[in-house]
């Protein structure tokens, strides 16, 4: 930083116009600065008029990467769409192996049990229909059913409850070896005919456990159809709930901050108070001398007495460093109040931007959606057969079929962090405009759409690059659990040490994908500034965050505390909003069986769209952070002590006589 040098406001913006619109600097022209530690920091100067408009398309070759993977991932489904049988793999099997309704068994859909009791699961026939007669007299006596090795003859060669009856008193399996039994029953799943004579054995069970289940059921779905039109009102509640906290916000979150402090202080002031009077009271024991006290407590009233005493002591230290750090971070916590509010003043301004998240949320629900409908393709390409033990079916993959069905995860993972990378550089990059055109240095209206425009005309491939790493993670994520799966079927549960292990690596790549995470995110941020690649804008914002630690902790402690706060805020105040509602108005409290299921549905669409609506905090908060220390080191570099660009909310900040005194100084 220069010395001696102090430039008058007026001449200083002249100097940074004339630096920022001087046609001799290049994108390449650097001034180099020290920053907190002394280090040298490199500094575009042009960045004083904002995010910069020259820039060029970044990471071309991961963007190349990125569409030849879409490209694979559409043959895979092509091909899946055209080998894989998915209905296979929802059919029964019968004792052969073969499923009902396909092959040889093609007319004969369902599956029967031919015996419905003991360990007669896998002694079962496909059949036409399901069997079903009101009376005894038109019961009939064989079944129109495709024979196999277990079951030979379709004719009744048993009557339920005398087989009942005999395997109970005998307990002897093989009486039932050649039995075909004919029972009313019903079509399960479009699938297999369930025995209503079974349940006819256990009427109790019938009685009171199945047609209570259903009739809870049934009031609950009957509830939700008698209130859908609160339902529907909640998510305009919601949304509502999210505009006014932004507002609180912008007002508020310095009463709160200090408030939490404050509270937190009282506690610990407390807590010192009581531990010493603890130290207090049994001193009083340990001197009586009335004899008040036996030797027993006196004993170990001295044992309280010290563990007291050192606590005491304890608690007044943490006391004196709470006081004390509060006092070097005080500054710096003003800070994190600032950014916060200028977040949500930012929101405010665009106010468009809090349907970014929505959108995203559209666009992502379609995506899964497809890839659940196609995952289920590519898995049925495999050899689709039974084993005769079950009714079920296995799968069995050659080694090109798993590699194919570990890409298609990894594609949908990588699509899926894409999609949320162009959501977070979308806000990142309208924070960057915003920020700077506060003050006339730059910026754009349309900055939602020139924030897009720039995603997909320049930085696809660096948003790709990013999705990249983060893909790579989440599928090493998946791929230990599938480890920890196969171990645990395979080693038994009983091997502790792999479990631990497993579980441990399972937490530390839990970890790095949240580091990852935050990384990229702000190296979003950066290439929204800058317009560099994305490994040179993460070594930039890495740098910057390390050399600003403790800003970038304290903002993300106390906006994260925010954005937790918030989504509660917003789904408990909408749901008791739609409780009274459907609990006084006598449109619905009279219709309702219980207001339980509704309200659970309220509070889980209140709280998706609160996390939605919160999540623009988090990326608006880092990306205000970053501005403003581009904008500080930008402002000393050219004479002045700290940010010039910065909007009304940080400008307060700053003109506080602390601040004002550390600049005339």
């Amino acid at each position: 930083m220069r010395k001696n040098n102090k430039v008058q406001p007026a001449n200083q913006v002249q100097v940074i116009s004339q630096v920022t619109s001087s046609p001799e600097i290049s994108q390449k022209a650097i001034t180099t600065i020290p920053d907190q530690q002394g280090n040298q920091k490199q500094i575009d100067p042009r960045l004083i008029a904002g995010p910069l408009a020259e820039r060029g398309c970044t990471d071309i070759l991961c963007l190349l990467l990125f569409i030849v993977g879409i490209a694979i991932l559409a043959f895979i489904s092509q091909e899946a769409y055209l080998k894989g049988e998915p209905e296979r793999l929802l059919a029964m099997y019968d004792p052969d192996g073969v499923a009902c309704g396909f092959d040889k068994n093609l007319d004969y859909s369902y599956l029967y049990f031919a015996i419905p009791f003991g360990d007669y699961f896998n002694r079962t026939v496909c059949v036409k229909e399901c069997p079903l007669y009101l009376d005894e007299t038109k019961k009939p006596t064989e079944l129109v059913c495709k024979a196999n090795t277990l079951v030979t003859s379709c004719q009744q060669k048993c009557d339920p409850a005398d087989a009942l009856k005999s395997f109970a008193t005998t307990n002897n399996t093989g009486t039932f070896k050649d039995f075909l039994c004919i029972f009313n029953s019903s079509i399960l799943f479009d699938r297999v005919c369930y025995p209503d004579a079974l349940l006819s054995l256990f009427q109790n069970y019938k009685d009171y456990g199945s047609q209570f289940a259903m009739d809870v059921l049934t009031g609950y779905i009957e509830d939700l159809n008698q209130t859908k039109e609160a339902i529907y009102c909640s998510f305009a509640v919601a949304f509502l709930m999210g505009i006014i906290y932004l507002f609180f916000t912008r007002l508020l979150a310095g009463v709160l901050v200090w408030t939490s402090i404050f509270l937190f202080l009282v506690g610990l002031g407390f807590g010192t108070f009581w531990c010493h009077q603890q130290d207090l009271y049994y001193q009083d024991i340990i001197k009586d001398q009335t004899g008040k006290y036996s030797v027993e407590q006196t004993s170990k009233a001295k044992d309280n007495q010290l563990t007291f005493q050192y606590l005491t002591y304890v608690m007044y230290g943490i006391c004196a460093f709470a006081v004390i750090g509060l006092i070097c971070i005080f500054n710096k916590i003003r800070l994190a109040i600032a950014v916060i509010k200028t977040a949500a003043m930012c929101v405010k301004d665009h106010f468009l931007l809090i349907f970014v998240p929505q959108v995203t949320a559209i666009v992502l629900a379609g995506l899964w959606f497809w890839w659940i409908y196609t995952a289920s393709y590519v898995y049925a390409v495999g050899e689709i057969k039974g084993t005769g033990n079950s009714p079920f079916a296995e799968v069995t993959h050659t080694e090109l079929q798993i590699q194919y069905l570990w890409y298609f995860i990894f594609g949908g993972l990588w699509i899926n962090a894409f999609i949320q990378a162009v959501n977070n550089f979308v806000i990142a990059s309208t924070c960057c405009f915003w920020y700077f055109a506060q003050q006339g240095a730059g910026g754009d209206e349309r900055a939602i759409s020139q924030s897009l425009y720039r995603v997909f005309r320049y930085h696809a491939g660096s948003l790709a690059f990013g999705s990249l790493i983060l893909a790579i993670v989440q599928l090493i994520r998946i791929m230990l659990e599938y480890v920890r799966y196969q171990t645990e079927k395979v080693a038994g549960s009983e091997n502790k040490a792999v479990k631990c292990l497993l579980k441990c690596l399972s937490c530390c790549m839990a970890c790095f994908e949240r580091f990852i995470r935050f990384l990229n995110n702000n190296a979003y941020i950066m290439i929204a500034l800058t317009g560099k690649n994305f490994c040179s804008a993460a070594k930039a914002a890495f740098e910057t965050i390390w050399a600003n630690s403790m800003r970038f902790a304290l903002v993300n402690g106390i906006g994260g505390a925010f954005i937790f706060v918030g989504k509660f805020c917003i789904s408990i105040v909408t749901l008791m909003i739609f409780y009274y509602v459907i609990t006084t108005m006598d449109y619905f409290k009279e219709k309702i069986f219980s207001p339980v299921f509704p309200c659970i549905v309220v509070f889980i669409i209140a709280y998706a769209l609160a996390v939605l609506f919160m999540s623009i905090y988090g990326m608006a908060c880092d990306a205000v952070l970053l501005c403003f220390i581009f904008d500080e080191d930008l402002n000393k570099q050219n004479g002045g002590m700290s940010a010039s660009r910065c909007p009304e909310t940080l400008k307060e900040f700053l003109e506080q006589p602390e601040m004002a005194n550390l600049k005339q100084a």
